[in-house]
Order: structure tokens, then sequence, then C-alpha cells
């Protein structure tokens, strides 16, 4: 073929077209990608995508909701926490995400009490979610408490001298009150002498250490409260007015042992006191499961459950194996043993009890009851020590079927191990530690004999 210069022309048109429109293709593409995002996890277990419970939870979010990292830039698992963040972001426009060095806002710090480095702050509506050890399965689940649908109703009994929800004395509930109203939970006092019976709205009925005897009318209320699958939260405190509660006991199969729990390790942790027992290992439990430090309980009672036909018992809180319940003066020299009421530890604190139960409509439901031997540990006094309020709060979320918000298992990534038999483990040693070596000293006496005979 002739070129000339028509042809030339031709070419230089067909390939300023060409440009022309590569450019344009280019620029749809990027203007595509910007408005339409289409990603694709080639992972195993696609384990760098959000699972189908949280895809499916985050659409229904219908009012914006503010996620808040408090991450230093020095924390290696930055990188990871944001790319967490993002994807439930990617998947729904309601969801505003700001990743924040803590050492620049100690305003914030300070207002949401935000403790670790890494801690995240969930925001919607009015109520508000702390999420300490950040995974897809913590981060589900607090949202989805903050979208649960309906109010929680925890009713604190009063008129006996009980831990009271609304007052500011170091020995009352002010302070959990106010932790509790802003994950949604609605808070009432009731007073036993002025009604039949328990309001049916009643999520939780809280029995916080009455100082003076209940009347045996209000006794019988609260029996029959459990009988008709109520759920309950009774925080004991040895000098509570046990009269009349003996019947409540028998009736939930617990018994109180005499005496203060004795923890030798208080002593060790700088206190001056050895009447304050220190849990810093936890059995399995919901409401135990994620924490990973110590918790506070001063003069803590002990617990003994006699009941195994009645009710399923989970202990969740238990005293160290050097502990002991002293039922002697705790003053001087005090030893273990020295009474024979006294047991060695590990005693129980804190333990739950759950039966089912069928509603008016015939559906089954489980009814719970949680009974720990100490007040103190959820007062404003002590709320901020260790692990104290996230046991508070996990308790209160179980007593309320609220454990069971979501449930996402991790997913294992197969693809980040190498594994060999043992032959070929012995095949790959061999080769490497002996084979290989002596084919390269074989190979350098080689070449060293052929230039040494030239």
């Amino acid at each position: 073929m002739k070129v000339n210069a028509r042809t030339r022309l031709q070419y230089r048109i067909q390939s300023g077209v060409f440009l022309l429109l590569f450019v344009a293709l280019l620029a749809v593409l990027a203007w595509l990608t910007e408005r339409y995002q289409l990603s694709f996890d080639m992972s195993a277990n696609a384990r760098n995508s959000l699972s189908q419970e949280s895809a499916r939870l985050v659409a229904g979010i219908e009012k914006p909701l503010q996620v808040t990292l408090f991450v230093s830039p020095i924390n290696d698992s930055k990188p990871l926490l944001e790319s967490l963040f993002e994807r439930y972001q990617s998947l729904q426009p309601n969801i505003s995400f700001d990743s924040l060095n803590p050492d620049l806002h100690p305003d914030l710090l300070r207002k949401h009490d935000i403790r670790y480095d890494g801690e995240v702050l969930l925001e919607y509506q009015g109520r508000s979610e702390k999420v300490s050890q950040v995974t897809e399965a913590s981060v589900s689940s607090a949202i989805q408490r903050l979208l649960r649908q309906g109010e929680r109703w925890l009713v604190f009994l009063e008129g006996h001298g009980e831990r009271h929800p609304y007052r500011e004395a170091n020995h009352d509930y002010s302070l959990l009150a106010t932790q509790l109203a802003g994950k949604g939970y609605r808070i009432e006092n009731l007073n036993l002498t002025q009604t039949s019976d328990v309001p049916q709205n009643t999520d939780v009925l809280i029995l916080a250490s009455p100082k003076v005897p209940l009347l045996p009318g209000e006794i019988e209320i609260l029996r029959a409260y459990i009988e008709d699958g109520g759920n309950l939260l009774w925080l004991a405190d040895p000098e509570q007015a046990i009269d009349g509660l003996d019947l409540l006991a028998d009736q939930l199969a617990i018994e109180f042992l005499p005496g203060i729990i004795v923890d030798p390790n208080s002593q060790l942790m700088g206190l001056n006191r050895i009447d304050f027992a220190l849990v810093g290992e936890y059995p399995r439990h919901p409401v135990t499961q994620n924490l990973n430090s110590l918790s506070l309980f001063p003069q803590a009672q002990a617990l003994e459950f006699h009941g195994e036909d009645s009710w399923q018992q989970q202990v969740f809180l238990h005293s160290d194996s050097r502990s002991w319940n002293e039922t002697g003066e705790l003053s001087g020299e005090i030893f273990n043993g020295d009474h024979d009421d006294e047991n060695q530890g590990p005693l129980k604190i804190g333990l739950t009890l759950a039966r089912s139960q069928q509603n008016d409509e015939g559906e089954a439901y489980d009814q719970r009851v949680a009974v720990v031997g100490d007040a103190d540990f959820l007062s404003n006094r002590y709320l901020g020590n260790g692990s104290n309020l996230e046991i508070g709060v996990n308790l209160l979320n179980w007593l309320s079927h609220d454990d069971q918000l979501i449930a996402i298992s991790p997913r294992p990534a197969p693809d980040t191990r190498l594994e060999f038999s043992p032959p070929e483990q012995i095949a790959i040693a061999v080769f490497f530690l002996i084979l290989l070596p002596l084919g390269l000293l074989g190979s350098g006496l080689r070449i060293w004999l052929r230039r040494r005979k030239r």
C-alpha cells in the first residue's frame, strides 16, 4: 500500500479519534466508580467483608448514626479498625464515621468516659454505646442495642433503705442510672405498700439490699412475681435485712454463707484492707465474655445454690482460690479456718438462674434471675473501678433478654497457615538442613578443584 499525504492525514485523524474516545471512556469509568462502588472480596471465607447479619442490620438504620473512633496514630490496629467502620459506612449512608486522635481531644474523653486507645463511641437519637473490644460482632451488637424497638423498664424496689437510682450519695446508684438511661432504659421506683403487685411492663425488678425488713405482704408480692415468671436482680449485701427475704431465698434455692469474703490479693494491689474481693478471672457467661480487667467487690458475701432440679444455674463471678469467708472479727491478725463455718475459695459471688416459662399466648420464654452477694460494686463510689460498670450493664442486658442481640462467629482464615504432615516436615528438614548444604559444599569443592588444575 502506497503511503502518501492523504493516508497520513487519515491515520492521524483515526489516531486522534481513538485517543479522544479512549480518554472519554476513562472519564466515564472514573465517574461510574465515583458514583457506584463495586468491590469483590476474594479472601477465604470473605473475612474482609461484613457478614449477612451485619448487612441486614445496618440496612434498617433510618436516622443518622455517628461513629467516633478514638485511636492514636501509633496504634498498630488503626488501619484495621478504620477499614472495619468504612465497610459499615459503605453499606449505609446514614452512618457517619470519624477517626480522632485521643491525645488531641481530652474534652471528649472526659465527656464520654473514654478509657482505652481504640475505643469506639456510637451515638443514635440521643442514646450512646461504647465498644472497647472492637470486633464486627461487638459493634453490630452495640448498633442493634441502639436500634432496639420498645422500652426496657428497670424497676427499683424502694421504701426499705435500698440503694436509690436518683440520689447522689456514695452508696446510691445515680451514676449507674445515668449510664442505663443513655442506653435506652427507663428507670422507675416501686413502693409495694402502694400497689398490690409489680407492674406488668416491668422487664427487670431490682432488689438492692434493703436495710429494713419487708412486710409479709410485700414478700408475698415478690414471691408471686417470681412464680409468674418475672426477671429479678437481687443485690445482697451482708448487712441486708434478711427477715422475710429468707422465704425468697428458699424459693430461688439460694443460701447466703455467713461472714464476709476476705481476699489477700487486695493488699497486693495496694489496698489497705482485705475485705475487698478482687475478680480477675471470669467463668464463661454472656455477662462476662468480653471482660479483660479486674472488678472490685467491697465486703461481699458468698452464695450457694441448692436447686439443680428447678433452675439452670451459672456462676459468672467467683473469688480467688486464696480467699475465704471470714466469720470472725476483721481486726488484728486474720487466719483462714479459725472458725468452723469458714470455707476456702474460690467462692461464688454472682450467679444467674434461668428456667423455661410460657406467657399468656402459650409462647415459651426464659425467666432469668441474677443474685450478687454485693451491692456496693455498682454504687457511685465504686462503679468506676475496673469492669464494675461493664458487669452491671451486661447483667441488666442479660436479664432483659438483650444478650442475644446478634451472634456473629469469627470467620477463620484457612489461607494464613501452611500445614505439613510429619513425613513432609521430615522431607523438608532433610532437604534444607542436609542435602542442600551438602550440595552447595560439593559444588564449591568441584569449582575449587577445577580452578586449581588450570
